[in-house]
């Protein structure tokens, strides 16, 4: 057996994805960035990863949600999907200032296949949308819709997004702005959010044999994801590199806690390995943070923020 079979998601095609094992997927991201790719080659990867969000078959998706799937998982489906599309619509907006800030051209030409992968994921999540949740097709008229169908969490992340991508449109020339910027979008929103919902949405189909489309288009969106992540940590780890340890630190302070408890308000999503959502952000905090040469002290210490405060006149845990 090859070496790396853990990554046969790389080669897989869109067809074939509903029928991966689930450990490769849920595994795929994880030994991407420890490989530590260069945008070079994570550009390359992505000339060879290419699918197509109109080419997915939804119409037996659609007889499955409204006749077939248990109630649990259908709830499961409809709050991921909403959430996937404010994410991804947003994604376009955040990522439009980061690439032009990019400090080097290697960063320049990957960051414009990001921006291809969060269009085509936005393309699907507003068919998904549309055509198995039944939401307006207009998508000025969905993205309202889907926007007050997400937890309290997610909108008070938007706003920090929307500040801190301000930041960048305004000083774009700003390295010091620009890796705060990466830390909250890849490391934060696509390392701790995407990736865990992703994560968390294929491994609630698993073993359901329903749902061909959205587990294919669940899948490919993980393996863009590893690309995304990669890249994020890889400028993050030269951010670190080059003394900008408290601007990174001081992002993933504010931002962390609140992405943590992002299911808060919610129904808490079906989780791989019986863990929660939060405790499978919890994980990729950790790993992510140690990719760049950051101290699990201050892991902990983000981890301790995202902790239930005790309720008035009760006694606050113990550590």
């Amino acid at each position: 057996m090859p070496r790396w079979s853990t990554l046969l998601l790389d080669d897989a095609s869109l067809a074939e994805m509903p029928r991966l094992p689930l450990g490769d997927v849920l595994r795929h991201a994880d030994l991407v960035t420890e490989q530590e790719p260069h945008p070079q080659a994570l550009y390359e990867r992505w000339e060879k990863q290419q699918w197509s969000a109109q080419a997915i078959d939804l119409e037996r998706d659609r007889e499955d949600f409204d006749k077939r799937l248990p109630r649990s998982v259908r709830k499961i489906v409809e709050e991921s999907v909403a959430t996937f599309i404010i994410g991804e619509y947003t994604g376009l907006d955040l990522l439009g200032p980061i690439l032009t800030g990019a400090p080097e051209e290697h960063d320049h030409l990957y960051l414009g296949t990001q921006i291809a992968d969060e269009t085509r994921h936005t393309q699907l999540m507003l068919r998904l949308g549309e055509e198995l949740l039944g939401l307006d097709p207009d998508p000025k008229k969905m993205l309202v819709q889907a926007w007050n169908m997400v937890t309290p969490p997610h909108r008070d992340l938007s706003r920090i997004e929307t500040e801190v991508i301000r930041e960048v449109q305004e000083h774009p020339s700003d390295y010091r702005r620009w890796l705060r910027a990466v830390a909250l979008f890849h490391l934060i929103t696509e390392g701790v959010l995407a990736l865990v919902g992703q994560r968390a949405i294929v491994n609630s189909l698993h073993g359901v044999p329903l749902l061909a489309g959205v587990k294919a288009g669940f899948t490919a969106m993980c393996r863009d994801e590893s690309r995304h992540v990669s890249f994020g940590l890889h400028a993050l780890r030269q951010g670190v590199r080059e003394g900008y340890g408290d601007d990174i630190r001081e992002i993933i302070e504010l931002a962390g806690p609140i992405a943590l408890n992002i299911e808060e308000g919610g129904q808490a999503d079906e989780a791989p390995q019986g863990l929660t959502m939060k405790q499978l952000g919890i994980e990729s905090l950790y790993r992510q943070l140690r990719l760049i040469g950051i101290e699990k002290e201050f892991a902990d210490h983000v981890v301790a923020l995202a902790a239930p405060k005790p309720a008035p006149g009760e006694a606050s845990p113990r550590p």
